[in-house]
């Protein structure tokens, strides 16, 4: 049996656990399901020592002590990997400064390291991390040209070319299907229940209300789109000013604002609302777009790297370029789209998807298994 470690380089406010749809966690569980084991590493700043939880067979978590610099750990010791039998290494570390010694600790105890790729250059709002995070990742790229490496989107293979690293090949992210619960209800007895206007056209925004999110255009759409309502779920540190903005337009009887809300729940307002909004024009990928999907909830969302790859516009979704034409396509979304759009996902967006791309690429390595 194959033992696959998912080790997390972020430790920022996203991905904690009860938080999210935790990506390493959903790709552990498709690993699992397809005859191997995974074994998850997260960060966890400030513990005192290593504490782990097997949530079901085949399937280890470890909270490990890191050094934490901002949102990037490093892990202090890599000899877990050791000790719990790992054969490879699926990378998600992107431009994580703590990539190089973990491939250089693989290197030297035969362990298969691979990568799966969403983005390279820094998004910080920061001019100087920005620059030091985009110096630091030469290291990285001397390390993704050795080793076998995945993109998640066409807009990362391109630049990884570009860059003088060979793509190895596509490899989307995935949604974790079993951690979402089943909401059998129609979409008139969950307003009920949620207290939502059953007769209105309603739209949801799940994500943190941060720059790179773009949560400030809800206020020009909401009033380019002025037949519509809003729920906004999310917390960051543009909150304040988007509730002050709603308020001062006079937008705020339009809208729901939930700072912070279950992920399980989450899902109720997907299939209770008409359309899911995404706005950020650098999305890598989006797991409430995928979520959203799923449930069958249309998405508008403008034009990026992620929406792009997973959108077939008009068909499964629309994409957009202006907040003039998001408006514009909230109208346009019905629910035949949303229908493709949960099709579209079950086709081409689970773990399980990412999951035998890799198990493939490691049996034509030779990667057997070390038990």
């Amino acid at each position: 049996m194959k033992t696959i470690a998912i080790p997390q380089f972020y430790c920022g406010p996203s991905g904690r656990k009860g938080l999210y749809n935790r990506q390493e966690v959903g790709l552990a569980r498709a690993f699992a399901a397809l005859g191997a084991r995974a074994v998850v590493l997260y960060p966890a700043p400030g513990a005192a020592a290593p504490e782990f939880e097997e949530p079901e067979p085949n399937i280890k978590v470890w909270y490990l002590p890191v050094l934490a610099l901002g949102s990037q750990a490093f892990f202090k010791s890599w000899h877990i990997l050791l000790e719990e039998g790992v054969d490879a290494v699926h990378v998600m570390g992107d431009n994580s400064p703590g990539v190089p010694s973990l491939y250089r600790f693989c290197r030297r105890h035969g362990i298969l390291f691979y990568s799966q790729l969403g983005a390279l250059k820094s998004t910080s709002n920061h001019g100087a991390a920005r620059w030091v995070m985009d110096l630091l990742l030469r290291r990285n790229l001397a390390v993704y040209r050795k080793t076998p490496t995945y993109a998640k989107t066409p807009a990362v293979a391109a630049e990884l070319q570009s860059l003088g690293v060979p793509c190895t090949g596509l490899m989307p992210v995935g949604l974790d299907t079993a951690i979402i619960p089943d909401v059998p209800a129609e979409k008139p007895k969950l307003r009920g229940i949620l207290g939502l206007d059953p007769a209105a056209k309603i739209f949801v925004f799940v994500g943190r209300l941060d720059p790179y999110k773009r949560p400030l255009d809800l206020v020009p759409l909401l009033q380019a789109a002025p037949g519509w309502l809003a729920v906004i779920i999310g917390q960051g540190e543009q909150g304040d000013e988007l509730r002050r903005a709603l308020r001062e337009a006079g937008l705020a009887a339009r809208c729901r604002l939930i700072p912070k809300l279950a992920n399980t729940a989450v899902h109720v307002y997907y299939h209770a609302c008409d359309a899911f909004v995404n706005l950020n024009d650098q999305e890598i990928f989006g797991m409430s777009l995928l979520e959203a999907m799923y449930a069958g909830c249309p998405p508008v969302a403008r034009h990026a790297p992620g929406p792009d790859l997973i959108i077939e516009n008009g068909v499964s979704g629309l994409l957009c370029d202006s907040v003039a034409e998001l408006a514009a396509a909230l109208d346009r979304a019905d629910e035949a789209m949303g229908v493709a759009a949960q099709k579209r996902i079950n086709e081409h967006f689970l773990w399980q998807n990412s999951a035998e791309v890799a198990l493939a690429m490691l049996s034509a390595k030779g990667v057997t298994g070390r038990g």
